[in-house]
């Protein structure tokens, strides 16, 4: 039970992530995006891609070294990134490359500014026990 709970939670993680870059994008990319209409089977699309993107960090739980489960989860995370933009016929260029460069160190510096803290946390509840 407990590996569908993972499983759930890197999969509305990954959902979750990826709703809010997709918002952000069409933001920044739309000046005015009230007059834009975006089809319900891109919005899938990236829903679909983000979450499977979020299962990817089960790399991170293995008995891999990190540095190589964040490689295969940048090689999986590309490829699935590839996989989103072809289906939603979106344009490859430098900017689009540029785009998943920076998104992908920002959520990933998120991830680890979060695991630090609760690591701190942690920390501090073992030394409040035993001291």
């Amino acid at each position: 039970m407990k590996i569908w709970q993972k499983a759930l939670d890197y999969f509305v993680t990954g959902m979750g992530f990826g709703a809010i870059i997709y918002l952000v994008i069409l933001g920044v990319t739309y000046e005015n995006i009230g007059d834009l209409r975006v089809p319900l089977n891109s919005v899938f699309i990236v829903f679909v891609c983000s979450e499977l993107i979020g299962e990817l960090s089960f790399l991170f739980k293995t008995s891999l070294p990190y540095f190589w489960a964040l490689i295969l989860h940048l090689i999986g995370t590309f490829a699935l990134f590839s996989i989103m933009i072809l289906l939603n016929h979106w344009l490859i260029n430098w900017q689009t490359l540029l785009i998943f460069v920076i998104t992908y160190a920002i959520i990933w510096l998120i991830i680890r500014l979060i695991q630090e803290k609760d690591i701190r946390r942690i920390n501090r509840q073992i030394k409040k026990r035993n001291g």
